[in-house]
């Protein structure tokens, strides 16, 4: 695993996103959308691991790594600022140019990612890529695919899903068409160990609500694996 990219600068809140990011400046002048102690620890975990599985799939998403935080910089912050927290945090790095994709846009998106995206979020169990907040944003026409905290819903709920769904119209040709279904979940079955592999290299550090590990954090592995490794069952495409 790479080393952390080390933040210099904790600008401000992202002007969007309900998890409440923050633009950071590393080092090397790079900007990056922070999810830090301001989130959980379960917001994290989700976030990587997804976010590894995103990548595995060749889905258009932003580069992303560990990023720290020096307990000095922080201990400097602004009480508005300082709940990011010192240590290590996920990162996303910014798009400069990038604008909010909105229900407007969906016809510009090749029918094909859009498929892609949809039976993504079928897997990981994501009901927030909704027409209210589609959690994607244009870089220069293109799609981008952010923010997986709310991942792994335990109210799941598939026909809110295949309904609400950015990009429902494309979901629903998907869920019909047995040979690109059974393409993608053969796609997945193969990707199983990324995700396990992913949580793993996580910081220790993740494990806790606070930095003196007294409070373990609210990340439920075992529900996410059973989520994740549901892609190797028959049944996996069933709406009930």
């Amino acid at each position: 695993m790479a080393d952390p990219v080390h933040i210099k600068e904790v600008i401000r809140p992202a002007d969007q996103g309900l998890s409440r990011p923050y633009l950071c400046r590393s080092f090397s002048d790079d900007l990056y959308y922070v999810k830090g102690r301001n989130t959980d620890p379960d917001s994290m975990y989700k976030e990587w691991g997804c976010a590894h599985l995103a990548r595995s799939l060749n889905l258009p998403m932003p580069d992303f790594s560990l990023v720290e935080l020096d307990p000095a910089l922080v201990e400097a912050l602004p009480p508005e600022l300082a709940d990011i927290g010192a240590g290590l945090a996920f990162g996303s790095k910014a798009i400069r140019r990038a604008a909010w994709f909105e229900q407007a846009s969906v016809s510009s998106i090749l029918k094909a990612l859009q498929r892609r995206v949809v039976a993504f979020d079928w897997w990981i169990q994501n009901l927030d890529r909704s027409i209210y907040n589609s959690n994607l944003l244009l870089d220069e026409g293109s799609l981008v695919v952010i923010d997986h905290n709310n991942a792994f819903d335990t109210d799941f709920d598939p026909q809110q899903f295949i309904q609400q769904h950015i990009f429902a119209d494309e979901g629903r040709n998907l869920f019909s068409d047995y040979i690109e279904r059974d393409a993608i979940q053969n796609e997945f079955r193969q990707l199983v160990p990324v995700f396990s592999k992913a949580i793993a290299e996580t910081p220790e550090e993740w494990k806790w609500y606070d930095s003196d590990a007294t409070v373990p954090s609210n990340f439920d592995a075992p529900h996410c694996e059973r989520v994740i490794k549901r892609c190797i069952d028959s049944g996996f495409w069933d709406i009930k």
